[in-house]
Parts: C-alpha cells; structure tokens; sequence
C-alpha cells in the first residue's frame, strides 16, 4: 500500500493518494470486515496535518453538497416528501460543516492525541470524507421532476450517516479537550463512548451497503417485480405470549381502522427502508403496547417472564418512553422497580425526567422525581437539560421542574439565558413563569442585548408590558449603546415608546456618546413629519429639557430643528418655552438663518412667539436689514407689524438702498404717519401699484408685490 499524503506534497497528488485510500475504505466496509478495515487506514503514523487536511475537506463538501440539496428542493413544492428530505439533509450537512470546523480548530490547538484517538480520527474522517463526495456527485445528478423512491432511500440513508456523524465529531471534540492521552483512552473505552463509534461504523456500513440496493432499482415499478421474486417474508421471531386486558385500562384514543390505508408508494418505500429501521427485542413490543394502555397487570407478567425493560420497539422507543408518551405513571413506577433507566441510555437524548416535561406527563414525572430523578443534569457536552426541556415549550411541565428545583436562570452551553430564547420566540406565558420563579429580567441574550431591546426590536408589546411589570432596566442599552427608548424611536414604534416613557423612562438621556436622544430624533431624516413632531412632543412632555445642546457643536435644539424640513418641530420646542436668544454655528439669529434660506413659515413661527425681532447677528445684520436688501415687501411689512425698527442706526444703508431704488411703497411702511399726504400717493403715476395691504396679510405669500424677486424670477 501506498504511504498516507502529506501536507507536504502537492494539492493534486493528495486528492488523488486519498482517493486510492478511500475507495480501500469502501472495499472493507462493503464485506463487514472491520477489523481489516482498521489495520488498513489506521493513520496512527499520519501527521496531524492531514487530519486537519480531511476535516477541512470534509467541511467544503458540506458546503458543496449543502447548496445542490437546496438547489434541487426550490424546484418542489414544499410539502413535498423529495423537498422535505432534502430540506433534512441540507439541514444535517449545515451542522456537519459546523462540527468538522470545530473539529479542525479541537485538533489545532490539542496539546497531546494518543494513538488509538488519532486512528479513530483517521478512519472516521476519511469514510466521512469519501461518502460526502459520492453524495456531492449524487446530488448533483438529481432533478426536481425525476426523484423516485431509490431517490428517498438514498436521501434517507445519507441523512441518517450526516447526524451519526456529526453526533461522533462532537464525542471526538469533547474527546480532545482532555489533556492526557490515558484520558481521551479511557473516553474511548467508556460505554458511551465505544456506542457511538460503533453506531457511525455500523451507518456507514449501511450507508455503502444501500448504493448496491439504489443501484438495481431505478423505478417504483422494477422494485415491486424486485419484491415479487423474493417471496413472502417468513418471521422467525417467537410469538410474543397472549395479551389480555385487564378489567381496568386507561384510556387511549382510538386509531380509525376505517380510514384509508397507506398508499401503494408509501408501502414501497417502507419496504425499502425496512433494512434500516430498528429491530425490537423479543416481547418489548408487547410489553410497549401493555404499557400504553396502562395493563400493569400484563405489564408485571412480561416482566416476570424476563422481557428486557431497557429494550426498544419497532419506534426504537423504550417501554419507559411508552409510559411517558402515554403519561402512566402506574407501568413507569413498575418498570422502575424492574431495572428500567432513569437516565438518558442515549447520550444525544433527553432523560426520562425531561422527556416527561417535555410532553406534559407529569404523573411520570413525580414517579421519576421520587425515584432520584436530578432536575440539575447535564449532557456530554455541558448543555443542562432543562435549558433543552425549556425550548420545549411546554408550560406545565417547565412548572414541573421549576416547582422541584430547576433554576430560572439556567444557560445553554454557549452562554444564553433560556429566559432570552423565549423572549425572542414571543412566548409571554413561559416567560412570566421563569420570571415568577426569579430568572433575570435584565438577562441578556448570545450578544449581549437585553431582552428588552429585542422585545422592541420584534415589536412583541405584551411581552415589553411584561418585562417592564418585573423590573426590566428601561434605560438599558444594546449593543450599539442605543438606549431603548431611541431604538423604539427610530424603528418608528411610538407606541412602544410612549409605553417606555410611561413606565418611567428617562426622555433626557444620551447614546454612547452622550449625544442627547432628543437631538438625535430631531435629525433623524429617517422619520417621517407627523412621526418626528410626535416624538418630540412625547419627549417634551416627560421633561425632556427643550434648551439641550449636542454633544459635538453646543448648538440647542431649537438651532437643529431650524435647519430640518419641519417647523411643527420649531414650534414644539417653542411651546416648551425654548429659548431663542441664541445662535446658530455661523452666528445668525434663528430669524436671519431663516431668512437665508428662505424658509417664510419659520419666520412667521418665530415672530408669532415673539423672538427679538431687532437682534443683530454675529455678522451685524438685523432680519429687516435683510428684508429690505432683498427688497422683499411682504417680509418688510411682516417684520415691521411684528415691530421690526428700520429706521435703527444699523439700517441705515438698506433704507438708503431702498430709496435709491424709489420703492416708496416700501418706505411707506416704516415712515411715520403725521398726517401727511404719502409719497406713495405723490407718486403714484411714477410708482408700482401696491396692492391692498388689508387683504396682503391673508394672503402676502400667494400674492406678492413688484419687487426684485419678481423681477429676477425668483417667484
């Protein structure tokens, strides 16, 4: 045999040395010799770069196959069965990539890997690998509208390889934590440990086995000719003894026996899988059906005759599983007595306890609790059951476990409060529960935001109702250190938000860089008009402080709203008495930056609250200097009604301007009346007619007098 590649070796030539080792693999695997198998790939020898070489690989044909599988399921419909297995396995491939990643990294920074560790690693990613690439080109040949049932089968027995795998690469990145080789052997050895390695040999040798199957049956058709010269199937396992009820049985709902039965396909395919379903023990399927239907006396008579109470149905379902699914706490309490389990015979299943919890079936639940039952156990990898029992979803049996002791503000292994999960799915019921039996209503989730913010961030009102009844901080932050109530704010959620400040919200608080929230709401160009001046107002009217200043230029608020498209927010501010003795960042009044740009409903704003009309800004300019400079009547008289002093030592040159143009229609308006004719009337044959100054004031801006504007096209 060819010596295993090396990392040192080019790219093409590993490929091709690992396919010659693969095909050796399936040549083994295909005959039941595991043993020879083993001799033959053991890669005891084989740097640790090709085993971080293979998980690599691994991964990228996860990602491959992942992206055919979901490529071919967007053709069918989706509650297709083709779709639905499909779906499955793109789902199993996603995890298997996650876990050969994590594996690589395990075997990166793994301290010392003893040489029966690295030869289970060897034959296991290798098989891996190889497989993938027989699915990859599998999958790459299928098409939406020619899936047959070889197809399900094939997907079916590929499915089932990626979860037995992917649950084997957990065992082996558990495995390398350890740090001393004696350790990871001992791992090895364990019962736990020898039941999964021999379930992934035992998947793969079916897996390779099937192709055969998948390879003489193209149709539905050939495959039923294919069963037809078989003959029947002849059972040789003992009949179980007879079963008979006993005068008391509990209830189970009845099957239709009318209805109507499986389809032909169905049949078929069934048929086809039947080499990989689990076979039951003899009797447990009796003593399974005894214990749903509650017959303890049946049940205690297969169990005197020796029928293995840790067996498994045709369901792979225990007889202690049975009594939960069915809620019998009478049979569960016998099949204690007899040996039965209370733990997990499954290290990726829950416990009995959590299986009860699960589904509800709490009188199983309080036998298993009086027979020592732990509410604080744990998996392999760290994760609490009860974290699992919780995103389960049912609320009685969570009461269960939180009345004998469970803890509330229990953690899944990468660190998120279980409370957090559920507030994210909305579910306000389990929830108040945890709540009630003291979790963290501050609890954060795997990023570090508060429940509350992502309560907000889905817009779930009963469930911010809930968290804000129990104390949740209304003032928290999220991870971009935006208070609640903006991040309420800016998602245009005002109802929210008013329920915020109502329970006591701060209006005047900051971001992360102290910028006030109500600066921010103000130029937040994403909010439409009503939203923005809605907000505000709420702010204001919790004690928002109007006169609040930004963090980077000093400018007040007022100075901000002036420059947004929106003079309801100017009055807002104005209503909350906002001074306006200030100035804006080049030293205009607010009266002459609106001004400048023109902006005439700010003007009358301002001047209707009864701003200076008279203050001279930094650049010494007055709004009626302006007015005049523009030769603006309608703003002249606007100001001049409001008070505005033309005649004032700094308005001089405008006044002389204006009467060098011989607008005395202009200068009438600042010109003291003594009871002298006008010069307007004077000169009225020399002079442009004025309009109506009574009916100017409903309506100045809509009709404007002659004046430079009108002559420079600016109206």
């Amino acid at each position: 045999m060819e010596a295993t590649p090396c990392l040192c070796e080019p790219l093409s030539n590993r490929v091709i040395a690992y396919d010659t080792l693969f095909n050796l693999h399936l040549y083994f695997l295909t005959r039941a010799d595991i043993k020879t198998f083993q001799q033959a790939s053991a890669m005891d020898d084989s740097p640790l770069a090709c085993l971080t070489t293979l998980c690599a690989s691994v991964s990228i044909r996860a990602v491959s196959s992942a992206a055919e599988a979901n490529r071919v399921a967007s053709g069918l419909v989706q509650d297709d069965q083709h779709a639905l297995q499909l779906t499955l396995v793109s789902t199993a491939l996603g995890q298997l990539k996650r876990h050969a990643a994590q594996l690589e990294e395990a075997l990166n920074v793994s301290t010392a890997i003893s040489q029966r560790l690295r030869a289970v690693l060897g034959r296991s990613l290798a098989a891996c690998e190889s497989i993938m690439g027989t699915l990859h080109k599998r999958l790459m040949g299928l098409q939406p509208g020619l899936l047959g049932i070889s197809d399900a089968s094939f997907l079916l027995s590929h499915g089932s390889f990626l979860m037995t795998y992917g649950q084997l690469f957990v065992f082996l990145i558990d495995v390398l934590t350890l740090g001393e080789r004696a350790q990871q052997d001992q791992r090895l050895d364990s019962p736990v440990g020898k039941q999964i390695i021999d379930q992934a040999e035992t998947q793969t040798r079916l897996t390779v086995n099937s192709r055969d199957v998948q390879s003489d049956i193209d149709s539905t058709s050939n495959y039923a000719e294919h069963i037809k010269d078989q003959g029947p199937v002849t059972d040789t396992v003992d009949a179980p003894p007879p079963y008979l009820m006993s005068t008391t049985v509990s209830p189970v709902p009845a099957s239709p026996v009318d209805g109507p039965g499986p389809s032909k396909g169905f049949s078929l395919f069934k048929a086809l899988t039947s080499g990989l379903r689990f076979k039951p023990g003899p009797f447990v399927s009796a003593l399974c059906q005894a214990v749903m239907h509650g017959d303890e006396r049946q049940v205690s008579g297969l169990i005197s005759q020796g029928v293995n109470v840790n067996g498994r149905n045709e369901d792979g379902n225990t007889p202690l599983k049975c009594a939960i699914i069915s809620d019998q706490a009478g049979a569960a309490r016998l099949l204690l007595s007899a040996g039965a389990k209370s733990s997990s015979t499954n290290w990726s299943e829950l416990p009995p306890l959590f299986q009860t919890a699960s589904v509800g079936s709490l009188n199983v639940a309080r036998v298993l609790i009086e027979s020592g039952a732990s509410v604080h156990s744990k998996a392999m990898s760290g994760q609490p059951h009860f974290a699992d029992a919780v995103a389960k979803g049912n609320v009685a049996g969570i009461r269960f476990l939180l009345s004998n002791g469970a803890d509330a503000n229990t953690r899944v292994i990468r660190g998120e409060a279980v409370i957090a999960q559920e507030a994210k799915k909305d579910n306000v019921e389990l929830v108040r529960l945890l709540l009630d039996h003291g979790a963290d209503a501050n609890a954060t989730d795997i990023v570090g935001n508060p429940m509350l913010a992502t309560a907000v961030d889905s817009g779930h009102v009963d469930m911010i109702g809930l968290l804000l009844d129990k104390g949740a901080n209304m003032d928290a932050r999220n991870i971009l250190g935006t208070t609640i109530l903006e991040h309420a704010i800016c998602k245009k959620r005002l109802d929210i938000a008013k329920q915020l400040l109502a329970g006591g919200a701060n209006p005047g608080g900051t971001d992360i860089h102290s910028q006030p929230i109500l600066i921010k709401v103000i130029r937040n160009g994403l909010l439409k008009s009503e939203q923005k001046v809605e907000a505000v107002r709420m702010l204001l009217d919790k004690g928002a402080d109007p006169d609040t200043v930004d963090i980077v230029y000093g400018l007040p608020a007022i100075c901000h709203a002036v420059e947004m498209p929106s003079v309801r927010v100017v009055e807002e501010l104005l209503c909350h008495d906002a001074k306006t003795k200030v100035r804006m960042l080049s030293g205009q009044t607010l009266l002459t930056y609106s001004i400048d740009v023109n902006r005439r409903e700010y003007i009358k704003a301002l001047l209707d609250y009864g701003v200076d009309v008279n203050e001279v800004d930094g650049l010494n300019r007055t709004p009626v200097m302006l007015a005049l400079m523009r030769v603006d009547y309608n703003l002249t008289k606007l100001l001049t009604d409001h008070g505005a002093d033309a005649m004032a030592e700094v308005n001089k040159g405008a006044v002389k301007f204006i009467r060098a143009l011989k607008r005395n229609d202009i200068v009438d308006l600042f010109r003291p009346t003594d009871g002298v004719t006008s010069t307007s009337t004077m000169a009225e044959t020399n002079s442009p007619r004025v309009p109506d100054h009574g009916a100017e004031t409903s309506a100045s801006a809509e009709v404007p007098p002659p004046s430079y504007e009108a002559a420079a096209g600016k109206y």
